[in-house]
């Protein structure tokens, strides 16, 4: 029997992505994505809030290193990869454990202001980005923008 380790998801990036050099000299980012799903209301009457969740995202490479340069506290951003956790010892000693998002490709859902790849306040207008490399967007038709979807 097969089995399929992806995890894809749509969220609101929550800081500044962190970026570093690992030792081997490698780019890797890591950051946090925030996906909400909305509360609701009960036959019953009770109320059912909000739940954020938020998932640990790692890209090491390249794409850590177009991530450092446009992706910002607060990009809508699209991410799959594989599902990891991990182990560590903090300093006290306890041994603690950590799941990730190890991403494989993402592509930024910023709502776009023009057709060029690098708009005004540094960031990248809707494109993806996967072990390929960068695409950029396909120029759109003005009247699209005024799409519902």
């Amino acid at each position: 029997m097969a089995t399929f380790n992806q995890a894809t998801v749509i969220g609101f990036v929550g800081d500044e992505p962190r970026i570093i050099q690992t030792q081997s000299n490698t780019a890797m980012a890591s950051f946090a994505i925030a996906t909400t799903e909305r509360g609701y209301q009960r036959q019953d009457g009770t109320q059912v809030e909000d739940r954020t969740e938020w998932h640990n995202i790692v890209f090491f490479g390249k794409p850590a290193e177009v991530i450092g340069r446009y992706v910002h506290r607060g990009s809508s951003l699209f991410v799959q990869g594989k599902m990891r956790t991990r182990s560590y010892e903090d300093k006290d000693g306890i041994k603690r454990y950590v799941t990730e998002i190890i991403g494989d490709n993402f592509q930024l859902l910023d709502k776009k202001t023009n057709t060029s790849d690098v708009q005004p306040n540094n960031s990248v207008s809707s494109g993806q980005y996967n072990a390929s490399g960068y695409q950029a967007p396909q120029a759109q038709n003005p009247k699209d923008d005024d799409l519902p979807f």
